[in-house]
């Protein structure tokens, strides 16, 4: 379930506060210790107490945890300490009120004055709430029609998405109404905000204002559909550094993936990606290549390729796992922090099937390409395979997708190159004196 927690030390200060899709992975990951970082470590140490919040969905998660951290200012958030001007929603304090996405140094400054939500995450976080919210709650940052001017729809009108602020159609005090439930909202207070729009429909339904009734009703169903267990928000992608190399952003991307879709710890470690590929024909001289990516980059050192000894008829699957469990056996090569399998459902099922190490395993599906990241626990018996799966189809050019697509290009290469020896080999074996 996801839900929110937080650190406490002796004195009753919150030290840290995060969310998770699932808490009871999340919370048992900090008692991993080699795992953590120093400044994790030394959270660790100092906390007394853990505190969490069951939730109904992730993007309540996501809301108070930055309502807690902007309450609370926790010292070891990461947001806080390495981000120089985390991103905040400022509610404007004016006759209608305008939200804007604001930085820390612009309140800083106090040119900026009204109701402060945050800190967010990430500008596309925020971005994707603010989508969700406005379908819920309309605003407008046009602001009402200037005197002696013909009033103009903004663009948000003619998509439903504002109340009509810019025709001078909705009043003052209407406008603050619907606001205060939407910071509500913004706030994480979602049971708040339904007993409100109860009432307020009830009150429309006795005075026979259906319009604005149906109006209600239909708030009270998209903020049950948006904060359910089914609704997922997308996943987070920041954009990195201009001045990181393309390998590096892969990996930023990449990790931002695995932590929305499998649950990894946020910037958990890809120092070493293996690459896997089956070549072969009609199963003979069959061959399973192993390559390696250390902080995103070929390291062609590493590679590793596995002649195929248990069968000689075609069988990628069982291709696959033999060379797992071989790979298994030498652990003296450095453990993956990630393993990935040229191949869509049918592969990953069979990786997971023999793969007992902890490193993830996801797939890279063609036609077009997409990752295929199972949903399910790992499997440790061909009985009992993964079932579930995200298919997560990435536009081209995508750093996270570039990167794996680099990955399974180098493997699928090297194990042809390894295949057409042993096929040579296998040929000059067979010709005559």
């Amino acid at each position: 379930m996801p839900g929110v927690y937080s650190f406490w030390d002796a004195s009753g200060r919150i030290l840290y506060v995060g969310k998770a899709r699932n808490l009871r992975h999340r919370v048992t990951n900090y008692t991993q210790l080699p795992r953590l970082s120093p400044k994790i470590k030394k959270m660790v140490a100092t906390a007394a107490e853990l505190r969490f919040e069951i939730l109904e969905s992730e993007l309540e998660a996501l809301l108070i945890e930055a309502e807690l951290i902007r309450l609370h200012q926790p010292p070891f958030n990461t947001l806080l300490k390495d981000d120089k001007s985390p991103l905040y929603l400022l509610i404007t304090a004016e006759e209608f009120p305008r939200l804007l996405k604001v930085r820390k140094a612009e309140l800083r400054h106090g040119s900026k004055v009204g109701t402060v939500l945050g800190p967010f995450p990430s500008s596309y976080k925020l971005q994707e709430v603010l989508k969700l919210a406005r379908r819920i709650f309309p605003w407008c940052n046009q602001g009402p029609p200037k005197a002696n001017r013909h009033p103009k729809a903004c663009f948000y009108h003619h998509l439903d998405l504002c109340p009509g602020v810019c025709l001078g159609i909705v009043s003052a005090a209407d406008y603050q109404i619907a606001i205060k439930e939407l910071s509500l909202f913004l706030r994480g207070q979602k049971k708040t905000v339904v007993t409100n729009l109860r009432t307020q429909l009830k009150t429309a339904i006795a005075q026979e204002e259906f319009e604005l009734a149906e109006l209600h009703q239909h708030q009270i169903e998209a903020i049950k559909a948006v904060t359910s267990g089914q609704y997922r928000l997308g996943p987070e992608l920041v954009l990195p550094d201009f001045h990181q190399s393309e390998a590096e952003a892969g990996l930023i991307f990449l990790q931002k993936l695995l932590a929305d879709y499998l649950r990894v710890p946020h910037g958990h470690p890809l120092q070493r990606i293996e690459g896997y590929d089956v070549s072969n024909l009609q199963g003979k001289q069959a061959t399973v290549s192993q390559v390696v990516l250390t902080d995103g980059r070929p390291d062609s050192s590493q590679y590793k390729v596995f002649n195929i000894k248990t069968l000689d008829t075609p069988n990628d699957y069982q291709m696959l796992k033999e060379a797992l469990v071989r790979r298994q056996s030498h652990p003296e090569w450095g453990s993956p922090d990630l393993v990935v399998v040229d191949g869509g459902k049918g592969q990953v099922r069979a990786a997971l099937s023999v793969w007992n190490w902890p490193a993830k395993v996801i797939g890279i599906a063609k036609d077009p390409d997409r990752l295929v990241l199972p949903i399910t626990a790992i499997a440790t018996t061909a009985k009992n395979p993964a079932k579930n799966y995200h298919l997560v189809t990435l536009p081209t050019g995508h750093p996270a997708l570039k990167l794996i697509q680099q990955l399974r290009d180098e493997a699928h290469r090297f194990a042809q190159k390894q295949h057409h020896r042993l096929t040579l080999r296998a040929l000059l074996d067979t010709q005559p004196l």
